[in-house]
């Protein structure tokens, strides 16, 4: 051999061993640990994706001791391959016992597994899951009972599914999932079936969903001594033919000591989650638990990965992560689809992963989730299927590992438009019948667009928890990022050395086996738990095992399902980091009673027993959470109603509908009694109401004469404020809303007077005739001739985003004359300031402490806006000068407040949050271009956002077409468009001339004053989960330091994003100093769902309350404890 080539591959292997050696993961090979599997998928004109849909979902593996020899031994299914069931030999060798073990199974399309001591015996038997083509017969599922260890030291296994009642022949079954849900001490079963076939998800979705169709529908089995009974109905599982049921686990997911179920579906039907009512029944209740769910969901885990004892969800989905990706698979945005789909009772669905934060549950045992995923930085995986909580290198936080891939590229929207289409058209113009699904299936040449199919190799994710809540990709620093066709994995500790191994299973590839090499790399400790169960459920499936040490405690449940198709070993392993010892091991098992291992010896394994528990533990006492919600009893009933205008009808690319503005409110004392009343404004041919409080701290309805005849308005602000300083408060209510066109009457605000007594009449020529969509009204005496003064915010120009022009500087001119305020804007601030950005907010305060109030402006797509007085003559631009010319954001809320009590005013500021597909900052801002670029010269907004550190335009292809019809053929095709940037579509001209507008930061965040300057500082991670509508600053815990109370959400985002919906409201305690620390929802007593607009806080003598408004939704009360 040459000596170059003895150099290269020396050099070669010298670089895999380096790769080897720093990762942690190492990959072994077939040599070494004798498992050579492979999932081997083969097509023709009769078997391929076409004629079942699910021929590319892959296959699963189960781990677990088959043998109680101390090891952890290995099945793996396979689709058209044989299963394979390898026993550990330890030091990573495994042999095949396939044979002798007498487990391959039938030929046929085996899909999910899992081991489970069904009949109490302590051995692990093994259920086999069926589906795809052939007979019922061929569908029907395998249990494989464990006979126990033959003279060669092999298992040997009995089939006798049937002789269990848990056969289930002609099903199409994806995984099953054992668990004791009745509590009697034996295993019963919940079977996952799906569809092969599709019915009308849109018609009589509610009679559709209660059918039960007997081979696609899902099913709960009772083990009633041994033989196990179909329950499903009378239990409340839904069984329809819209069932495509991909994911099961289980979980206590409301902590009332009773196993839950979660089933994720693909296509329309939504995700079930139900939950155990303790009665032998379930409430399906996953529309009520979770804000929104993924669209298309495939594999899922329950676990507490944030260390706080409750269990969170993780479900997986199909959005990539690389801009190409999305915009080869991604067509228009679909919003009359969406909402067919929410109105026939599919909940909110969105085309990502969601990782479902735990955050408690209400009074009435309901469990409330936020939706982080994208917080957490998990959301876009790709074509993903499994998804496994665990802690990979041992610090003590549950990390996420992720398999990812689909062999053959289906939903490509130029493979689906072009090819698939073509051919269909072939064959009509030949005279063939395509008209049915037999006909399509003979008469489609299905193999010859199979063979045309884009394939592409992804690699999986391997997500380091950061333990913030946020994750760290580390796919390719723990060796983890090899591109494959994964589906099916799951972990245990395979060689005993106190980490957690992977095995992976592959289409068309060797699954793959992952030593983890944590126990050589880090110095990490660990505990390895192993519990024994009373007869019936000798492994102890539903226990709860708690590891506490000093710095905390961590939870795991016993249920070995999880990800997709596979489940895990029963051995729980817990990463303690550096901790040196764990103060107890605590276990709650299925049927009541604790065992308590205290002071226990770390980096060891232990044995716990049922039969050792004691019968009781001492609960918890309940502190006193700081707000209790008293809605019904406050008498303040208010809904707002929206009007049925589709802003993304008019103007198609914009990212949210501009209508949804309200209910905003106003307080004040309006009928001088001491207490504070309320103002809560309507939508569009909705009136507004005054509620006054009453001395029982209640509230009534006042007057309504002076609303019902404005119905026609929308109010989008208001304020009460002395306008006439005859000693009561006036009413000044700001008109908006994006559905008026031009300058029309609906767009101007209105000035009620107050005759003291909290009735008002409208002075309609108290104001300057004006016809522009507002946002909010703040007032001051600017120029300190002792009456105040408004500024006005203007919004947007209905049809013209994202431009905004009349924004307002009313001084007051009242007299004896009566009510009169004059337009000084042009005067005083100049020409440019009507147009200065689509405000959303404004308050007037004195930032430079020179005696004359300053004016500081806020909204989307603009930077923090401060406009110096100068002595009541001028208000003068010093934003950049006071550092804050690139604060663009999309600022919904500016409170004044001296967060820092350093003497001068800093400023509380809601954004839209970290909780979304945009993220921003100075390097890689968002940017909108605008411009007359349609045929009929019509405002073009195109939104860019960068993906993995380049920027691309946020809309897809056939979106940018719609607007820009000339562009069709420079991008014929999606792939044309998939790395387009916006200098691809924009000529150079047209990029000269566009308006840019910026956005730099997303983040709610603290404005400090530094005396000459203003600096951002973010508030903590648990503020950006939605946008921030509500703030108020005040002592609300009652160490005498000031608190920040945020409430939000924003539900009108365009469909591709989706609602931001993960705030319940946060209470952040403050130090004193400007620096706030998160309060549990469980001790705050806050869950303020719903698309907040807007929050108050009313004196009312003794007591004070918390308003909230919500857009199209009822108001909420809350009172301070």
């Amino acid at each position: 051999m040459p000596k170059r080539v003895v150099l290269i591959s020396f050099l070669l292997c010298v670089l895999v061993a380096c790769r080897q050696q720093h990762t942690l993961f190492e990959k072994l090979p077939e040599s070494e640990t004798g498992i050579n599997f492979t999932n081997t998928i083969t097509e023709d004109q009769a078997q391929n994706v076409f004629t079942y849909q699910y021929y590319y979902n892959g296959n699963g593996v189960a781990i677990g001791d088959i043998n109680n020899d101390g090891l952890a031994d290995v099945f793996f299914t396979g689709n058209k391959t044989p299963s394979k069931l390898y026993l550990n030999k330890g030091g990573f060798r495994f042999e095949d016992i396939t044979a002798t073990a007498g487990v391959a199974g039938k030929d046929a399309w085996r899909t999910g597994a899992n081991m489970v001591d069904i009949n109490g015996d302590g051995l692990l038997d093994i259920y086999v899951c069926y589906s795809g083509f052939g007979s019922d017969t061929d569908r029907a599922n395998q249990l494989f009972i464990n006979q126990g260890t033959g003279k060669n030291g092999v298992p040997s296994f009995s089939e006798q599914a049937a002789a269990y009642g848990i056969d289930a022949p002609g099903t199409y079954t994806s995984q099953a999932a054992f668990f004791d849900f009745d509590q009697d001490g034996d295993l019963d079963m919940f079977l996952l079936n799906h569809a092969a076939e599709f019915y009308s998800p849109f018609f009589n979705t509610t009679h559709l969903r209660n059918l039960r169709h007997p081979k696609y529908g899902n099913r709960l089995y009772r083990n009633d001594a041994g033989k196990f009974s179909d329950i499903s109905a009378s239990a409340g599982i839904y069984g329809s033919g819209l069932n495509f049921g991909l994911g099961i686990a289980i979980s206590d997911i409301n902590n009332d000591g009773l196993s839950d179920i979660l089933v994720s579906n693909d296509f329309h039907e939504q995700d079930f989650c139900y939950l155990n009512k303790g009665d032998g029944t379930f409430k399906e209740i996953a529309q009520q638990a979770f804000p929104h769910m993924s669209r298309n969901t495939m594999g899922l885990d329950i676990a507490d990965y944030n260390n706080d004892l409750l269990p969170d969800v993780v479900t997986m989905d199909m959005l990539p992560e690389t801009n190409y990706r999305q915009k080869i698979l991604q067509g228009p945005d679909e919003y009359d689809k969406y909402t067919l789909m929410v109105d026939s009772g599919y909940g909110h669905q969105n085309n990502r992963n969601v990782l479902q934060l735990n955050r408690g549950s209400d009074a009435n045992g309901m469990p409330v989730f936020s939706e982080i995923g994208q917080l957490a930085g998990v959301s876009n995986t790709d074509w993903s299927w499994a998804a496994l909580f665990a802690d990979l290198d041992n610090d003590g936080w549950k990390d996420l590992f992720i398999t990812n891939g689909y062999l053959r590229e289906s939903t490509n929207l130029d493979f689906m438009k072009y090819q698939v289409a073509e051919a269909y058209q072939q064959a009509v113009t030949k005279g063939l019948d395509v008209s049915t699904r037999e006909s399509y299936e003979r008469n489609m040449p299905l193999y010859d667009l199979v063979q045309k199919m884009p394939s592409t190799k992804i690699s999986n994710y391997a997500f380091r928890n950061s333990g913030d809540l946020r994750f760290t990709d580390e796919s390719k620093a723990w060796g983890l990022d090899e591109p494959g066709v994964s589906n099916g994995a799951a972990y245990a500790d395979l060689d005993n050395d106190g980490d957690l191994d992977l095995i992976v299973c592959n289409n068309n590839d060797p699954a793959w086996v992952y030593r983890n090499n944590t126990d050589r790399q880090k110095e990490n400790n660990f505990i390895r738990i192993k519990l024994t169960g009373s007869k019936g459920n000798t492994f102890g499936l539903g226990a709860k095992v708690v590891v506490t040490t000093v710095s905390g405690s961590q939870l795991q449940e016993q249920y070995p399902v999880r990800g997709y198709q596979s489940s895990v070993d029963y051995v729980l392993n817990f990463g303690l980091g550096k901790e040196k010892e764990v103060k107890e091991v605590k276990v709650l098992w299925p049927r009541g009673g604790v065992s308590v291992l205290r002071n226990p010896a770390i980096n060891k394994a232990h044995l716990i027993k049922e039969q050792q528990r004691s019968e009781s533990q001492t609960p918890e006492k309940a502190t006193p959470a700081f707000f209790t919600d008293v809605t019904p009893t406050s008498g303040l009933r208010f809904r707002h109603q929206e009007n049925e205008f589709v802003d993304f009808k008019r103007e198609y690319l914009i990212p949210y509908q501009l209508s949804r503005q309200g209910a905003r409110m106003s307080k004040g004392d309006v009928n001088g009694d001491g207490l504070e009343d309320v103002y809560i404004g309507g939508a569009a041919e909705q009136s507004g109401a005054l509620f006054l409080q009453t001395a029982d701290g209640r509230f009534v309805k006042g007057s309504e004469k002076p609303w019902q005849s404005d119905a026609i308005y929308e109010d989008v602000g208001s304020l009460f404020l002395d306008a006439d300083r005859d000693g009561d408060l006036d009413l000044y209510v700001v008109s908006g809303g994006s559905e008026w066109s031009g300058a029309v009457p609906g767009l101007q605000d209105r000035l009620y007077e107050n005759d003291g007594k909290g009735n008002f009449r409208r002075q309609p020529l108290a104001l300057p005739r004006e016809a522009f969509s507002g946002s909010c009204v703040t007032a001051a005496d600017f120029d300190k001739d002792g009456d105040l003064d408004l500024f006005v915010g203007a919004r947007s120009i209905p049809g013209r985003y994202p431009f905004s022009e009349g924004n307002m500087i009313l001084r007051n001119d009242g007299g004896a004359q009566g009510l009169k305020f004059t337009d000084v804007t042009d005067g005083l601030a100049g020409v440019h300031f009507t147009n200065t950005g689509m405000v959303t907010d404004a308050t007037w305060s004195d930032i430079d402490k020179d005696g004359w109030m300053d004016l500081i402006v806020v909204g989307d797509w603009m930077p923090v806006k401060i406009y110096r007085n100068e002595q009541g003559k001028k208000l003068s631009d010093i934003t950049a000068k006071w550092g804050l010319e690139k604060t663009g954001g999309w600022w919904c809320k500016i409170l004044p407040a001296d967060v820092d009590k350093d003497g001068d005013v800093d400023f509380i500021v809601g954004n839209a949050g970290t909780n979304s597909q945009f993220r921003a900052n100075e390097q890689e801002p968002l940017i909108t271009y605008a411009g007359p670029f349609a045929p009929d010269g019509s405002i073009v907004p195109l939104m860019t956002y960068y993906v993995q550190h380049a920027s691309y335009p946020f809309n897809s292809r056939d979106e940018v077409v719609e607007k820009m019809p000339a562009l069709n053929k420079r991008f014929l095709r999606y792939a044309d468009f998939a790395n387009a940037t916006i200098n691809d579509i924009l000529s150079p001209e047209q990029l000269a001339a566009a308006a840019k507008l910026y956005i730099y930061n997303t983040q709610s965040s603290l404005l400090i004053n530094e005396g000459s300057r203003f600096s951002l500082k973010p508030l903590p991670l648990e503020a950006q989960f939605s946008m921030a509508n509500g703030i108020l600053y005040k002592d609300f815990t009652g160490d005498g330091k000031e608190d920040i109370l945020l409430t939000g959400n924003f539900y009108p985002f365009r469909v591709q994003q989706g609602r931001s919906d993960a705030s319940i409201g946060s209470l952040l305690m403050g130090n004193g100093k400007g620096s706030f620390t998160p309060v549990a929802a469980s001790k705050s007593g806050l869950l303020v769902k719903g698309d907040v607009r807007d929050m108050l806080e009313l004196n009312g003598g003794k007591k004070t309350w918390i308003v909230v408004s919500k857009n199209n939704d009822s108001v909420q009360v809350l009172s301070r404890n």
